[in-house]
């Protein structure tokens, strides 16, 4: 069991990232106050601040549960926190070039970047600079996920980790391979393999530059293989790893690349294999969020976000072979566990 001095201190750690980073989310709405203002006539109630705060109590309470029961250790780095005053200088001098966009509706500037990845890449999701093309959105892209979401982005993540656990469980993390699609800056992958340092694991995604900061974050780990290379066609045989994961990667798919990194997935996932998505919750799973998920893609650019939203998770999977197994709400961020069936055994005779 976890110590009182343990759990104070996890306490302090996530009340003091709350405080930081729902600073910038606060700062950064009032600059954005017009696209704010200019959200009418939507069909759902946003939710309010003490039902958002109760959502954010609970997400941390699992999370150190995870934390006493073993699964990780506590998550509190002190090196990435003094890291954070670099990342606030980058944060706010970009914030009036993405209120800009905002404001005009831009977002085709990174069209011109990125010559071959896909057009559907090829823009500035959420009206951020140079979208997912280059040095300058990888080095700022962790912080501004977690001011968006007020410091409790890591948090979720970890959620995912927890059926990767349980599936690990028992096996040696030597023999299998973990493959990460949309890894962007390894920022999943990394606390992955702090924990399971053993585990073979492969980062895939279609920004060279966002691979460029994974490769720094997994440095120190030489079981770790980096591919530029699109979800929707895995470079990987048949039946090669044992855990796929991705995060908040499906939002951001048009309907058909959808279908067909579904098909990926489980091809090259071997019989028995899991696949845990995480990504954000959609209409109904937790009513009193559904003015947040209508808001959202009218605030930022995310031009599936609101299809996604409305999509049958089960109905896109199972064509493909894969069974839903299990679900688990980490305040607005819903992990999915989908299992390719185990090979048959032969009968004797």
């Amino acid at each position: 069991m976890a110590t009182r001095a343990e759990r104070l201190t996890y306490t302090a750690a996530q009340t003091a990232r709350i405080a930081f980073y729902g600073a910038h989310y606060l700062a950064a709405r009032v600059i954005a106050r017009d696209a704010f203002n200019a959200i009418d006539g939507l069909k759902h109630k946003i939710p309010s601040p003490m039902e958002l705060f109760r959502s954010m109590q609970a997400l941390f309470r699992e999370d150190w549960a995870n934390v006493e029961k073993g699964l990780y250790p506590m998550p509190v780095d002190l090196a990435r926190d003094i890291a954070r005053a670099t990342a606030s200088l980058r944060f706010w001098s970009d914030i009036p070039k993405v209120t800009r966009r905002q404001k005009a509706r831009r977002h085709s500037e990174a069209a011109g970047k990125g010559e071959g990845l896909p057009r559907y890449y090829r823009q500035n999701f959420h009206f951020q600079t140079d979208g997912y093309l280059s040095q300058h959105s990888a080095k700022l892209y962790d912080f501004q996920v977690e001011a968006l979401f007020a410091g409790t982005a890591d948090a979720m993540r970890r959620r995912v980790y927890v059926p990767i656990a349980a599936h690990l469980a028992g096996k040696n993390p030597e023999r299998m391979t973990l493959l990460d699609i949309g890894a962007g800056t390894g920022r999943f992958l990394s606390f992955v393999k702090s924990v399971q340092p053993d585990l073979k694991a492969v980062a895939l995604d279609l920004s060279e530059p966002y691979l460029d900061e994974a490769r720094a974050a997994l440095a120190r780990y030489d079981n770790v293989e980096f591919i530029e290379g699109a979800a929707e066609s895995i470079p990987l045989p048949d039946k090669s790893v044992d855990i796929v994961a991705s995060i908040y990667l499906f939002h951001e798919l048009p309907p058909k690349i959808r279908t067909a990194v579904a098909a990926e997935i489980a091809r090259v996932l071997k019989p028995g294999g899991i696949f845990v998505m995480g990504d954000t919750i959609q209409y109904g799973d937790l009513p009193e969020f559904d003015g947040l998920i209508e808001a959202f893609p009218r605030l930022l650019h995310e031009p599936y976000y609101a299809g996604y939203a409305k999509s049958d998770l089960k109905a896109l999977f199972e064509p493909t072979g894969l069974q839903w197994t299990a679900q688990d709400f980490a305040y607005l961020t819903k992990v999915t566990t989908f299992t390719k069936p185990g090979a048959r055994r032969r009968k004797n005779g």
